[in-house]
C-alpha cells in the first residue's frame, strides 16, 4: 500500500496538536482539509494529551458533521474539563459552524443541565454557557438557568446564567 503524501497524513497533523511550536500550523492545516479530515479529528478525541483532544475539540466545533456528533457527546465526559466544557460549547454553538450539521439538542441538553450541579466550576461555567444558547427555546432550560442565577456558589457564574435567562423567568 502507498503511504498518504504528507499533507494528506490527517493523523500525523492531529498528533502535531500537542507540540506548541506545531499546533497553530496544524490547526489551520486541518481546518483547510475541512470534512477530509474529520475522521483523524474524530480519533484525536482520545489522544492520551489534554491539549490534542482540545484542539480537537476545537475543530470539531467548526467542521462538525452527523457522525462527529456522538463523539463530541462523549467528549462531555472527559477527564479534563477544558475539553468537556468546548465540547459543550461546540454542540450548542450554531455560529462557528461551517457544515449543516446541527446537533439535536436531547442528545446533549440533560447532560449539560446535570453538570449545572457539579462541584467542578469549570464544567458548570461550560454548561451554562451552552444552555444559554438554547434557553430561549426551552422553559425547562430557561428555569434551570435560573434557579443557577439564583443558587450557584460561584458569584461570577451567578452572573453569567442570570445573563442567558429570557425575559419573564422567575
Amino acid at each position: 500500500m502507498a503511504s498518504l503524501p504528507a499533507w494528506r497524513d490527517y493523523h500525523g497533523w492531529v498528533a502535531q496538536l500537542g507540540k506548541h511550536s506545531r499546533c497553530r500550523q496544524a490547526r489551520l492545516h486541518l481546518l483547510a482539509a475541512g470534512q477530509e479530515a474529520v475522521p483523524a479529528i474524530k480519533r484525536g478525541l482520545c489522544h492520551q494529551e489534554p491539549m490534542v483532544r482540545r484542539q480537537c475539540v476545537n475543530l470539531l466545533d467548526h467542521l462538525l458533521d452527523d457522525g462527529a456528533v456522538q463523539a463530541l457527546v462523549e467528549a462531555i465526559d472527559d477527564p479534563d474539563d477544558q475539553v468537556a466544557a468546548r465540547a459543550l460549547h461546540a454542540l450548542a454553538c450554531d455560529r462557528c459552524k461551517q457544515g449543516e450539521c446541527r446537533p439535536a439538542e436531547d442528545l446533549w441538553v440533560p447532560r449539560a443541565l446535570e453538570l449545572l450541579s457539579s462541584a467542578r466550576i469549570d464544567l458548570r461555567a461550560g454548561a451554562i454557557d451552552a444552555l444559554g444558547k438554547v434557553a430561549v427555546r426551552l422553559p425547562e432550560v430557561a428555569a434551570a438557568l435560573a434557579r443557577s442565577a439564583a443558587k450557584d456558589p460561584d458569584k461570577g457564574l451567578r452572573g453569567q446564567a442570570r445573563r442567558f435567562v429570557p425575559t419573564g423567568v422567575p
